[in-house]
């Protein structure tokens, strides 16, 4: 699910997207406008933060400003959106593929179950 806004007359579509890690998962969001990825940020290691970027739309450049705030147990977040410091978008955007956060979170309950059993057997 996401967001999408007008900018100009033209869409702008906000999307998140769990990116993950060794042992955990980080969030990426990506801003699109008129369908082409004009900021993405990758899934930083954050719990707030804001990223930009510059980018050319209509011969012209514009600077892309994107915050966000906590996930918290929605599997949604909060974010800012602003293009040449003027406000685009504040709101919610949803995380698309939120499932695999259960499935890091089933891996690492396995993994300490196998840890204990194992320490368990050693002692027996």
């Amino acid at each position: 699910m996401s967001d999408v806004i007008q900018w100009h007359g033209s869409p702008v579509e906000v999307q998140a997207r769990l990116v993950p890690r060794f042992l955990w998962n980080t969030a990426s969001v990506d801003v699109f406008l008129d369908g082409q990825r004009i900021l993405r940020t990758g899934g930083q290691f954050k719990f707030t933060g804001s990223y930009s970027t510059t980018f050319t739309h209509a011969g012209s450049t514009h600077k892309a400003e994107l915050s966000w705030g906590l996930c918290g147990l929605s599997f949604s977040f909060p974010y800012r959106l602003r293009i040449d410091g003027a406000p685009v978008a504040d709101s919610r955007v949803r995380i698309r593929n939120w499932p695999v956060a259960l499935i890091v979170a089933a891996v690492l309950v396995a993994a300490l179950l196998a840890i204990f059993h194992f320490i368990y057997a050693t002692r027996v």
